[in-house]
């Protein structure tokens, strides 16, 4: 430190490398701060500053000044003392420091071809370094008050984002309310009657059927003294819901709620016998003088996202038996008949065919399996051919049919032809080349040791209302052949 007049200097030695470089133009030094907060750097011009290369020049950005270019010997050294008002920003100091042939061939370059230049720097006296550092504390306190609203700003906008996404995922999480409004009208005749009085059905988005129970009288130990309500759930998934009961009034604040969390079963209740007192409700303007009425409102939805998932699932399997039942209702079933054709291989050489055993279905058509061994027409000699017949029944009826050659060791290899047709009376219809003759060996159909094919023949109508036409149409034609 370099003390002057009671005022201490700020001073650091700078390095200023590659003095001899051609390249080097102008060398920076690190920014400083003093003692007042200031920051200060010094800027040196190896080759000069607009003076053709024959000077060193130094600037400083900042006070009154010190800039000394150290020698080993004392006497040498070169010192510029000065005081300038500065701006940020400014520089100040000497355009001609020191010839640049001087600074080379007296000794001032060290063996690593640097020098050494100490600045020193200060207020210019002790009530302007008062007031300097008093006017960069208010700077420094505003800079860091404008960061800290900035930062708090930030912060406060997240917490508001942050809010939004919470409501946001609490609205996943927690489904809404189903809620219903109930209005128990002539309460007073209700309860002299001593009756109790159901909802409308009311459901919730998940399909379920809820109904609340009010007994104007009370029930139970309830009765004379209390109003008693209950929940029941008359249709759909068994499990645990919250609810929301509340015996409405004018006055928000007097509103009688019950809440919580209740696990429900198929046309079990839940409720209260002692809801509220019957003398309070009447002292309190609960009933509607006009209507005589109370009015509730009571809200249900499962306890969270997940079960409301659960329920869901299971709703859709529910709705999937049902419809596989009215399926069963609405699409008539199948008529089967198996039949086992012998002697395959001496048909087929013999070039013979052979009628199935008939099948009668539930409306009383008759049907047959015409099989040819050895083939029909172009398939004669290579294929097994087989022909569909209605022998019995209305001509013209369209059916679904189902034929099946069976496999004797594996039920997941037989051959199936199956869709819907309309069958004529006796009019053969059918498959040609249903198999070539190779297959039927060399894939295990012909039971050799038997000698024996398998086929099973399956018809139905394809709904319920051609079924009722059919038998309506079969039972008139059989009354018209007894006349």
């Amino acid at each position: 430190m370099i003390v002057i007049a009671g005022l201490e200097y700020d001073s650091n030695v700078i390095t200023i490398c590659n003095i001899r470089d051609p390249t080097t133009s102008i060398v920076l030094s690190k920014q400083y701060t003093d003692t007042v907060g200031s920051r200060w750097r010094l800027n040196v011009y190896p080759k000069g500053n607009n003076t053709n290369q024959r000077y060193l020049s130094t600037y400083v950005e900042l006070y009154q000044y010190t800039v000394e270019l150290l020698h080993d010997d004392v006497t040498r050294q070169v010192k510029f003392q000065s005081e300038d008002h500065f701006k940020v920003g400014d520089i100040q100091g000497y355009q001609k420091f020191i010839r640049v042939r001087r600074l080379l061939e007296e000794g001032y370059l060290n063996a690593e071809g640097s020098i050494l230049i100490r600045l020193s720097i200060r207020p210019a006296n002790l009530a302007l370094r008062c007031q300097y550092q008093e006017e960069y504390q208010t700077l420094k306190e505003d800079k860091l008050r404008t960061q800290f609203n900035a930062q708090l700003n930030q912060n406060l906008t997240r917490i508001k984002s942050l809010r939004d996404d919470n409501a946001s995922l609490q609205a996943l999480v927690y489904p809404e309310y189903a809620s219903n409004i109930f209005v128990v009208r002539n309460f007073s005749a209700l309860r002299e009657a001593q009756e109790d009085i159901c909802s409308d059905n009311a459901y919730d988005d998940l399909g379920c059927c809820w109904r609340l129970i009010v007994y104007a009288n009370g029930d139970k130990e309830g009765r004379d003294e209390w109003l008693s309500v209950y929940l029941r759930l008359l249709e759909g998934i068994p499990g645990s819901y919250e609810y929301c009961v509340e015996l409405l009034h004018n006055d928000a604040a007097k509103t009688v709620k019950m809440e919580g969390t209740q696990s429900f079963d198929i046309q079990e209740r839940f409720g209260w016998t002692r809801f509220a007192r019957l003398d309070w409700i009447c002292a309190n303007g609960f009933v509607s003088e006009e209507q005589d009425a109370l009015y509730f409102r009571f809200s249900l939805r499962p306890p969270n996202y997940k079960a409301k998932c659960e329920y869901h699932h299971l709703l859709r399997l529910e709705a999937k038996r049902e419809c596989e039942l009215l399926k069963r209702e609405l699409i008539p079933s199948y008529s089967t008949k198996t039949y086992t054709l012998r002697n395959f291989s001496e048909m087929q050489r013999k070039d013979s065919f052979i009628y199935s055993d008939p099948l009668v279905d539930d409306l009383g058509f008759t049907w047959r399996l015409l099989i040819y061994a050895n083939g029909h027409n172009e398939a004669r000699g290579n294929h097994l051919s087989i022909y569909l017949i209605l022998f019995e029944g209305v001509s013209a009826s369209r059916f679904e049919y189902r034929v099946e050659l069976l496999h004797p060791q594996n039920p997941t290899a037989n051959i199936k032809m199956e869709g819907v047709n309309v069958f004529k009376l006796k009019k053969i219809w059918g498959w040609p080349q249903f198999m070539d003759h190779e297959r039927l060996q060399e894939e295990g159909y012909l039971d050799q040791s038997a000698d024996t094919l398998e086929f099973r023949l399956s018809m139905c109508p394809p709904d319920i209302k051609l079924k009722c036409e059919y038998q309506q149409q079969f039972i008139r034609k059989l009354k018209e052949n007894q006349k």
